[in-house]
């Protein structure tokens, strides 16, 4: 109906006009004597037919002429596909939005996002609805930083201006739950109502079975409008993952980002890798091949300058795909701290591994001071300052009395790191050292030609800064001529790091509590008369591990999780956590972590659970930009076997949907049927108005009551 349409159907009783017309008219009948009805009977055919059939015949085209009249300037239409999408009657409209990384693309033809249009769509959907009818917004991926509604609303001000707050996030969504909350909404209402989607049909999302015909009732009505997606002729690549070094950051100390990324596509991409971080806002940017189809590891070099909570921002540029481009990751640096070496610092027992640990001597390089002391002053030192690594020879575990043995104990348990090795003058031990060390040294072998030491467990994390971009760990050409082969407890859970030909186990780490303890059979001797190793450059690298931590990550605990998966299943102790970012969307959260928020967007977070500090890095969904679209003719197979009544359409723009929209909610106009109508009724009016000759010259009634008729002989007789 058009506007006055009302004021038409409102004059709908005139119909009734030619019924009280006629009501009213009837002519009075008189008593008239003849003194014969000869004349009269052969006329009674012709005045029967008059009075039965032409008069009520007459009578009805008139009513039906006005009738089909008013009903065609009254404009009404047949309804068509806004009845059924929930668009009359009692409105009820569920607006489902795709709001995963995909949308980020363009639209086929166009340059504009698919979420902008998909929004779109939404507000002209919402704008034609009744002021009375009832609507929600649900989303494909739920966004913590969207303002929500508990429910449906009749307030489309609000509703609209939720429109507004949608972004697009770096998640993959979950059809399935954002349609049965769509659905429990509807019930909630009473009526059937409609589901409109708003999506680009990824595969990743759409393609397994959403629901099942039980999990969704045939009540509402689904329209699914699918924004189609530009084509693309550059790969995609996707980070897969940020590893930063497990052990503990210390300022001025040199460490690496590594970075893997894979080529989602069929050829070779050069692209460009720009870093920054939270001490250095000048981009470096640094660039990469990735061959096609395949996966390339970046390391990013990161020495933060000062004590404090840092983070490291990545974007990958040049590829196909932005939705998957940028990566936070976020670290804690300690303050200095320092190493209590049991024994003499003029003796030489400990070799090179102090200058190792601290070139300066003060802690000015590495951040690492290294303390002499006598092991009878140990117990009270650890009282008073927690060292980041203590380190002792054979001889002296093995004689450690009993308070002091138990202290060490309990501060390698609460996080704390040990490194027994033996004395560079190669002192001899006097018994066997605690038990809860794990492992002992064999007597003194001695080479008559050098042997080679070789990587074994290639894959701990204590080899982290010397595993190439290939994933091996090159240490160099070290050798050894005098060694103490290592022997480890059955179940003391030592990893071996280093080993020489004959399989002797040189060097080995255990987790021991939250701290760990490093077991070597090597001095490191300055004259090479243990081994060559001290002299490589890359013993100045292994010794970092064994002071700051490589196996219990204590202090830097760093968790990855893919945008879109829960927080709560973090490492902690107790049920309460919190949540405050660094870099990324704004979260300052605190309460159960059954109910933590979900982190859709990448981002650097600091994530509090019991006692323990964790620094969380969400990483952008891998599948988004690599999945493809249902398209072409599997969007019909795909309809037919997810929901056959279920009503797809291509939205390519907001303009097409709007003229779409208007015609569905115009239905089939009834102006041209109902006009044809009044146009027949008139004609038939006109004939039975107006009789034939025929007629005439038969019958005649006169307005003063005046019978005449031609009697047979051609004479006139008046009756009266």
């Amino acid at each position: 109906m058009t506007i006055g349409a009302g004021l038409f159907l409102g004059l709908l009783p005139l119909v009734a006009a030619p019924i009280l017309f006629h009501l009213l008219k009837r002519r009075q009948r008189k008593t008239i004597m003849f003194s014969t009805e000869l004349f009269f009977d052969s006329m009674k055919p012709r005045l029967s037919f008059h009075r039965k059939f032409r008069e009520p015949l007459l009578l009805a085209t008139r009513t039906l002429l006005l009738l089909f009249l008013l009903l065609a300037l009254a404009r009404l239409a047949f309804p068509g596909m806004g009845t059924f999408g929930g668009l009359s009657g009692d409105q009820a409209v569920v607006v489902v939005i795709d709001n995963s990384s995909s949308m980020v693309g363009q639209v086929a033809g166009s340059d504009r996002t698919k979420l902008s249009v998909a929004l779109e769509g939404a507000r002209v959907l919402l704008k034609n609805m009744d002021e009375r009818g009832q609507a929600a917004v649900v989303l494909l991926v739920p966004d913590p930083a969207a303002d929500r509604f508990g429910g449906m609303t009749t307030d489309k001000e609000n509703l609209l201006n939720f429109l507004e707050s949608i972004r697009v996030t770096e998640a993959t969504g979950d059809p399935a739950k954002s349609l049965l909350r769509a659905a429990k909404m509807l019930e909630e209402v009473g009526s059937g109502g409609a589901m409109h989607i708003f999506t680009d049909l990824q595969e990743a999302e759409w393609k397994v079975p959403v629901l099942g015909p039980e999990d969704l009732d045939a009540g509402p009505n689904v329209f699914l409008h699918r924004v189609p997606s530009a084509e693309s002729d550059t790969p995609n690549i996707c980070p897969l993952g940020a590893e930063l070094s497990a052990r503990r950051i210390l300022p001025n100390q040199p460490y690496s980002l590594q970075l893997l990324l894979r080529n989602d596509g069929d050829r070779d991409l050069d692209v460009r890798v720009n870093r920054t971080d939270s001490e250095h806002p000048l981009m470096q940017t640094i660039p990469v091949i990735v061959g096609a189809g395949g996966q390339k590891l970046v390391k990013l070099p990161i020495q933060p300058k000062a004590a404090g909570r840092h983070w490291v921002r990545v974007e990958i540029e040049g590829d196909g795909f932005d939705g998957d481009n940028r990566v936070f990751v976020p670290y804690v640096c300690e303050n200095k701290g320092d190493i209590f070496y049991l024994g003499d610092k003029e003796s030489q027992t400990f070799g090179l591994l102090p200058l190792a640990l601290s070139p300066g001597g003060d802690g000015r390089f590495t951040s690492l001071v290294p303390v002499f002391l006598d092991p009878n002053e140990l117990e009270s030192r650890l009282e008073k300052k927690t060292p980041m690594l203590v380190v002792m020879t054979w001889s002296t575990a093995s004689s450690l009395d009993a308070p002091t043995s138990a202290s060490l104990d309990q501060y390698t348990q609460q996080g704390g790191n040990l490194m027994v090795l033996p004395a560079v003058d190669g002192g001899k031990s006097a018994g066997k050292p605690p038990a809860w060390i794990g492992a002992d040294r064999g007597s003194l072998q001695t080479a008559p030609v050098s042997v080679p030491l070789r990587i074994a467990g290639a894959q701990s994390e204590f080899w982290f800064d010397l595993r190439g971009l290939d994933g091996r760990v090159r240490l160099g050409n070290a050798f050894t001529r005098k060694y103490h082969p290592l022997s480890f407890g059955q179940d003391a859970g030592y990893a071996p790091l280093l080993a020489t030909g004959e399989d002797h186990r040189l060097l080995g780490l255990r987790k021991h509590g939250k701290g760990q303890i490093v077991v070597s059979g090597l001095a490191f001797g300055r004259t090479g008369d243990w081994s060559t190793l001290p002299r490589q450059k890359t013993f100045l690298v292994m010794a970092q591990p064994i002071a700051l931590g490589a196996a219990s990550g204590l202090v830097n605990a760093n968790v990855s999780i893919v945008a879109g998966q829960p927080t709560h299943l973090m490492p902690g102790e107790g049920n309460e956590m919190s949540i405050t970012t660094l870099l990324g969307d704004q979260v300052d959260w605190s309460g159960l972590k059954d109910k933590s928020p979900l982190m859709v967007r990448s981002g650097a977070y600091i994530v509090n659970m019991g006692q323990r500090e964790s620094y969380l890095t969400v990483l952008p969904s891998e599948r988004e930009g690599s999945s493809p679209f249902i398209e072409g003719d599997e969007i019909s197979k795909w309809v037919a076997s997810w929901r056959p009544t279920c009503v797809a359409s291509t939205l390519s723009g907001e303009d097409d949907f709007r003229d779409d929209l208007d015609k569905s909610l115009a239905g089939i106009g009834l102006f041209l049927p109902f006009l044809l109508l009044a146009l027949v009724c008139m004609m038939v009016e006109g004939l039975l108005g107006s009789p034939a000759k025929k007629w005439k010259s038969s019958v005649t009634v006169d307005s003063d009551d005046t019978l005449r008729s031609k009697t047979p002989a051609g004479l006139d007789k008046e009756t009266s």
